[in-house]
């Protein structure tokens, strides 16, 4: 009997109908995501691959993108070398119980050790257990709080 493997690649523009249908599928409140048209995810996905230290990987089993994760490498002086960040991991509803996921999160880890990284990261949202799990179960500490806002957010400052 022969067994299907799961592949784990880069993304290629061939791949963005299918990334753009996982990643509103997972998101579907999005703005963003609401907002984008095949235009933007080419213009991006083109930004990405000229960028060193952006990657956005795809995870495939019987020819089909089941999972995507988007990372960025950089330096830095606090870990003394460089970290990766893990943007986000987006699975499609049918493969959300299959472990592609968390495979493909092992490849993302194998490339950010391979490219000298010392350390990852992520962002999680507060409220969702089912994520805290997932980091938790691929050996992701809870160590702080995070804090995000736009660029265009208007806030008041106070100098004391």
């Amino acid at each position: 009997m022969l067994h299907v493997q799961p592949y784990f690649r880069d993304a290629v523009q061939g791949d963005l109908p299918a990334i753009a249908t996982i990643m509103r599928g997972a998101a579907p409140h999005d703005p963003a995501q609401m907002r984008a048209t095949p235009d933007t995810y080419r213009r991006v996905l083109d930004q990405i691959d000229r960028h060193d230290g952006c990657y956005l990987l795809v995870g495939e089993y019987d020819n089909q993108i089941g999972a995507v994760l988007e990372m960025v490498v950089f330096p830095t002086l606090s870990g003394c070398g460089r970290t990766a960040e893990i943007v986000g991991v987006w699975t499609a509803e049918s493969f959300r119980t299959s472990g592609l996921d968390g495979m493909l999160l092992d490849h993302a880890i194998e490339r950010a050790s391979d490219l000298g990284c010392t350390r990852l990261q992520v962002m999680s949202g507060g409220g969702r257990r089912h994520e805290h799990a997932f980091w938790e179960r691929a050996g992701f500490i809870h160590l702080d709080v995070g804090y995000v806002r736009t660029t265009d957010q208007r806030h008041l400052r106070r100098i004391s």
